[in-house]
């Protein structure tokens, strides 16, 4: 089993889901107060970091975090919804930067309960493009699924359809 480190870059986060367990605050780190955390990590000899938040895109170093980490010997990976990584720049910066493995949360594939569920408009096309601009980019990629008693009945429905139009998508992950 990997031995994996945690790294909440942000605590605030540009979506509202109803279930989040990392409530906003104010807090966030820089450069210089991360880079011991991840000499920490290396010192125990963890096999990599988990870049998280909130939405850890939304911190405005995370590439120069995510390379500060690789060039380390760290395997990178991050949790985010995506809204980011849409933008195929930035996902081809974070590629470049070092991120090995993207851990995009998608709940539903049916944009009515995914909004509800996120508490937020027109996020699904946006995880659909991070999803696939992470694996042009050479970003595994996971999926990242809360199991809750809106999206329960179609569990099923959501992996056909993420398998069938983002087959890149290697793994999922549901709590």
């Amino acid at each position: 089993m990997a031995n994996l480190g945690y790294i909440q870059v942000v605590r605030h986060c540009n979506h509202l889901c109803g279930f989040c367990s990392n409530p906003t605050t104010p807090y966030s780190h820089d450069f210089e107060s991360m880079r011991p955390l991840v000499d920490d990590f290396v010192a125990r000899g963890y096999f990599g970091v988990i870049l998280t938040g909130g939405e850890p895109t939304l911190h405005p170093d995370l590439p120069r975090i995510c390379a500060y980490a690789r060039d380390q010997g760290l395997h990178v990976r991050m949790i985010t919804n995506g809204h980011r990584l849409a933008d195929r720049q930035f996902a081809k910066d974070m590629a470049n930067a070092g991120l090995q493995l993207a851990h995009v949360s998608i709940y539903s594939v049916r944009p009515d309960v995914e909004e509800a569920l996120r508490g937020t408009k027109d996020t699904l096309p946006r995880a659909f493009a991070a999803l696939d601009n992470a694996g042009a980019e050479g970003i595994e990629v996971n999926i990242n699924c809360v199991i809750n008693k809106l999206n329960a009945s179609h569990l099923d429905e959501n992996v056909r359809h993420l398998v069938r139009h983002h087959p890149h998508v290697r793994h999922f992950v549901w709590n």
